[in-house]
Parts: structure tokens; sequence; C-alpha cells
């Protein structure tokens, strides 16, 4: 997420693929909501494929065309900006591949010579006792993707919170800091003021 912020109001953006939608929010890194914030979302050459207005609370999704790498950029109206990219792999699920197409289609093919053949009572019937005895129909191809995309929603707001409880850490401790560096030269200043020779009457 870059460098630690310099105030409370440096402005801060996060963002997740969950299916093919990029869902995210801006903020500010003392906890407020970057409403106002203009969200810009940019494919990897860095040409704008959308320009977003996120509610009140600084949500926003985007319904991305293609798996490629996105950045998502937030800009504050004082003129603070932050990115967060996602990359190709994230939205990746939600888009089936070329060899994927090519493997569904070849499902329904008949092999050469086999046109017009008919299967067998025998095979028919050992296919239906396979059936009965599992008692399980055979696993529809989109249940990974269904799966991937219902642990990405559960995942985005505890990744989301993880994030923002980091940058109020830093926050905290850049303050702690600064409090640690006064009260040393304080201490030192006293400290000095007592070695100092005092005048005499």
């Amino acid at each position: 997420m870059g460098s630690a912020p310099a105030s409370a109001h440096k402005l801060k953006v996060f963002a997740s693929a969950v299916g093919d939608q990029i869902q995210g929010g801006a903020y500010f890194a003392g906890g407020g909501k970057a409403g106002g914030a203009s969200i810009l979302i940019q494919d990897g050459g860095g040409r704008t494929l959308a320009e977003l207005q996120p509610d009140a609370n600084g949500r926003f999704t985007y319904f991305a065309t293609e798996p490629g790498d996105h950045l998502v950029v937030a800009k504050a109206p004082d003129g603070h900006q932050a990115t967060w990219r996602i990359s190709a792999a994230e939205l990746a699920p939600a888009f089936p591949t070329q060899a994927d197409d090519e493997t569904t289609r070849g499902q329904g093919r008949v092999s050469p010579g086999l046109e017009g053949r008919q299967p067998s009572q025998e095979a028919v019937g050992a296919a239906s006792a396979a059936a009965q005895q599992t008692g399980h129909a055979a696993p529809s191809p989109q249940l990974p993707a269904a799966i991937e995309l219902a642990v990405a929603r559960q995942i985005r707001p505890l990744r989301e919170q993880l994030a923002a409880a980091q940058d109020r850490a830093r926050l905290t401790d850049i303050l702690g800091g600064i409090g640690y560096i006064i009260g040393i030269m304080g201490l030192a200043l006293w400290w000095k003021s007592r070695r100092a020779p005092r005048d005499t009457p």
C-alpha cells in the first residue's frame, strides 16, 4: 500500500476481485470515509476504463470485462491520491479461458467413426448402476468458480478491515514516535539546566 501515512487526512483505497466485479472503498488514514473522492479504473497499460463516483461511505463497484490487470486510482478533491492494483489472476476465475471453452465444447463432440452408433444395453446398465452406487451426480464444471467466488466474498471484508487497521497503526506509531522524541528532548533540556553553573551572590 506504499509508505506510512504522513497525516490523518491521507487518502487510502482498498479493492478486491469478487467474481467479475472489482469492489472496494476509499477512506482516509484516520478512518474517515472518502465519499467525495473520484475513482478511476485503468487497465494494465494505463488506459482509463471507467470513472466512478463512490457512495457516501466511499464504496464502489466496477464490472470487469476481461481478466487483465486493473489499477484502481482514488482522487480526493484536495489533490490526495491513492492506488490499488488488481492482478489478472484475481479476476481469472470469472472468465473461462480458451482452453476451458475448447474442453467444454469437446465434451459434446462425437469421436470420428462413432457417428450413428448407439451405446449398448450393457454399457447403459453399467453406467446406471455406477450412478446408483455412488448416489452423486458428476460435479458441475462451474463448481470451483462458484466456491472461489463465495470464499472471495467472505474474505474481502476481512482484508479491508486489516488494511484499515494497519493504516491506523502506522499513524499511531508516527504520533507516538513524535511524542517520544519531544519527551527525550525535554528531558535533555531539563538535565542540562540542572547541571548548568549557578551564579553565586
